[in-house]
């Protein structure tokens, strides 16, 4: 059952609640206690020139400011270790050269990339492929791209990365249930070569991370008869399960990893050291609890509802202390362009303009 691994994105999600701010400290024990634990993949934060930082914070400003935050962390053989860069946020030009891997902490990059930029996100790729870094693809709100949207960007991506090594489906807003997500997979996995990682990343709008991601892991069981053919993944692929510690993420979080890694080892013949997860996650998450909310609640489900990201629920109803059925009139009415990514100033001038 090696075909499924996890991601752990503890370090990289999980700091849109406490804006990255985990310290030295803590970002060393996450990989550390990680890579004893079995994960296979640690996503280690974002690179971000504009807003990232030099000292002890998951966004960093360049990679010599992540080098620096893991200096001495000796790395295993067992896992692969990312960092992701949102289209648009990182010159390619200001990354070095990995001429040791084992010299470098970072293994692979992750880039995300909305739809409209698909094709400058390919460039981009290139880069991060000649500069030696493994190379994971992320489009953004998957659920906007029908079959033929997919068949075509997989082609093309297979055509000028033909070294990239993985394809995520991610879904941005939290609003896809099962069957949406075994569809998305089942196209990808049609298109892409058998050698490529499928990846899925879930967000809790509606509740439903664990039951989509253990639906996802039904998909690689050929024998299952409850799925139809069109509906399981190749016999060779690899299925990569992005999850974080205690389910930290803004708003209504991600996967919670301890149950992932549950079900993975009582299921899936997997041997993950479950209880360092979860001593792991007593000691550097369960202090956050006290100061930071996450996980699922209705105003995340209004967000999924209508197709939003859930920062505008996070402000409308917990900073500015709105209700929900405010909230509601402010989503249904808000101009599509609007949807994918916050914007403060859209919001106030509502909250202004309607008198809440």
């Amino acid at each position: 059952m090696n075909q499924i691994k996890i991601m752990d994105c503890t370090l990289r999600d999980g700091g849109w609640v406490n804006g990255f701010d985990f310290g030295r400290e803590t970002m060393r024990d996450i990989l550390v206690s990680d890579q004893f634990a079995g994960a296979e993949f640690v996503e280690l934060g974002y690179l971000d020139q504009s807003k990232g930082s030099y000292h002890d914070k998951s966004m960093y400003a360049n990679i010599n400011a992540l080098e620096e935050s893991f200096e001495n962390v000796r790395k295993n053989d067992i896992t692969t270790i990312m960092v992701m860069i949102d289209f648009g946020k990182f010159d390619g030009d200001k990354l070095p050269k990995v001429k040791d891997r084992d010299a470098s902490i970072i293994d692979g990059i992750r880039v995300c990339f909305h739809k409209k930029n698909m094709r400058e996100a390919v460039e981009f790729g290139k880069q991060i492929l000649s500069k030696g870094y493994k190379l994971f693809i992320q489009p953004m709100v998957i659920s906007r791209y029908s079959e033929d949207d997919l068949k075509e960007m997989i082609e093309m991506l297979q055509k000028e990365l033909p070294e990239f090594s993985a394809f995520y489906i991610v879904d941005s807003f939290g609003t896809m249930e099962e069957s949406e997500i075994c569809e998305k997979l089942s196209i990808a996995d049609e298109y892409l070569d058998p050698e490529i990682m499928l990846g899925l990343h879930t967000h809790n709008n509606l509740n439903l991370c664990l039951d989509n991601s253990i639906a996802a892991c039904r998909m690689i069981h050929q024998e299952d008869d409850s799925l139809s053919l069109k509906r399981k993944l190749h016999k060779d692929r690899i299925l990569i399960l992005d999850c974080t510690l205690d389910g930290l993420g803004k708003g209504p979080g991600n996967l919670v990893l301890e149950e992932i890694v549950e079900y993975l080892n009582e299921n899936e013949g997997k041997s993950y050291d479950i209880d360092r997860f979860r001593e792991l996650s007593e000691r550097r998450i369960k202090p956050l609890r006290d100061l930071y909310s996450w996980g699922y609640a209705p105003e995340y489900k209004l967000c999924s509802r209508y197709k939003a990201t859930s920062t505008y629920a996070k402000v409308f109803c917990h900073e500015k202390k709105k209700s929900l059925k405010d909230l509601e009139t402010f989503l249904k009415n808000m101009s599509d362009n609007k949807k994918d990514s916050f914007d403060r100033k859209y919001l106030e001038e509502y909250i202004k303009k309607n008198n809440l």
